[in-house]
């Protein structure tokens, strides 16, 4: 499901398949590349990089020099896009066939995201809870062709890494979490940027919302701030538990898990106190993840499940 997202995106390089893998996240204010090789039939991390990133403008520049320093080899490429780079949108699902939903969805989209019509570029998935007596529906990706053109047209001039796909981080994340019939809440904060809280059962997204006001978590705040930011970041949770649950009728959550929160446990000490859903750190369900360092897992995963399409 991740790795398909916005895999239609017209001008993605095609080229033969390289031995190494380069899977790279972008954020607000940093790069993070994790590259794959393989040995004698097992894939193994050769290496990982990271780079601040001082003007969000300047993507294709940054991750360029990226790159260079994290491989000398020819790769290929699988880019996992900041969140300031798509929208999520929920829709009713049209009856038409797949390629027809997807060649309509920027006339779909049109009065629900800040995109003009013929800049959007669109993928979706289907969602999974359907309601009796309404349509079926789906969660649309949303990115700004005029936007996303300067990334790939930069990334288009490299001979020896060839660019083979765009994925988001919500679908990304979907795919690192068990596979099983239980629903967890992940609350995710990536670096530079506000956190978003998510329900995922079975890999499957069912449920996004993006807050505000959170960001301070990420600058080491003092005991006040941290209790106040705990408290209110508990409220959007019960919130988000609460809809699920009630208004989507569906079993409680197994668990709430956190990523990339700074103090992770000072936040998870404050929140359990008021929660009886057991919360813990999110821990990926991925190989290789255990021999990296955690702020490196979601470049890993925007190289490791292509890599285990092409196994």
């Amino acid at each position: 499901m991740a790795s398909k997202l916005l895999a239609r995106v017209p001008w993605l390089n095609t080229k033969k398949k390289s031995e190494a893998i380069v899977g790279v996240a972008l954020y607000a204010d940093v790069l993070r590349a994790v590259q794959l090789k393989q040995k004698k039939q097992q894939w193994f991390v050769s290496d990982t990089a990271e780079l601040p990133l001082n003007d969000s403008a300047n993507y294709s520049k940054a991750l360029l020099k990226l790159l260079r320093k994290i491989s000398s080899d020819a790769c290929d490429l699988y880019v996992v896009l900041p969140q300031s780079y798509y929208q999520i949108v929920q829709a009713e699902k049209p009856e038409l066939s797949e390629q027809e939903i997807t060649q309509s969805l920027p006339w779909t989209l049109k009065d629900l995201v800040s995109i003009s019509a013929e800049n959007i570029i669109a993928d979706y998935i289907d969602y999974p809870i359907q309601s009796t007596g309404q349509k079926a529906k789906i969660n649309v990706f949303a990115t700004d062709k005029q936007q996303l053109r300067p990334l790939v047209s930069e990334l288009d001039k490299l001979n020896d890494c060839h660019l083979q796909q765009l994925s988001v981080k919500e679908t990304t994340l979907a795919a690192m979490t068990a596979k099983d019939n239980y629903a967890r809440l992940v609350v995710y904060q990536e670096p530079g940027d506000e956190p978003s809280v998510l329900i995922i059962r079975d890999q499957q997204l069912l449920l996004n919302r993006r807050l505000r006001g959170f960001s301070a978590l990420q600058q080491q705040p003092d005991e006040t701030t941290l209790s106040h930011l705990s408290d209110s970041l508990g409220l959007e949770i019960q919130r988000s538990m609460d809809f699920y649950e009630s208004q989507l009728k569906q079993p409680p959550i197994k668990e709430i898990l956190i990523q990339g929160i700074d103090d992770a446990q000072a936040v998870i000490s404050r929140l359990q106190a008021f929660q009886t859903t057991p919360i813990v750190e999110f821990k990926p369900v991925m190989d290789l993840a255990d021999v990296i360092d955690p702020k490196f897992h979601m470049a890993l995963a925007g190289a490791y499940f292509p890599m285990l399409e092409q196994a």
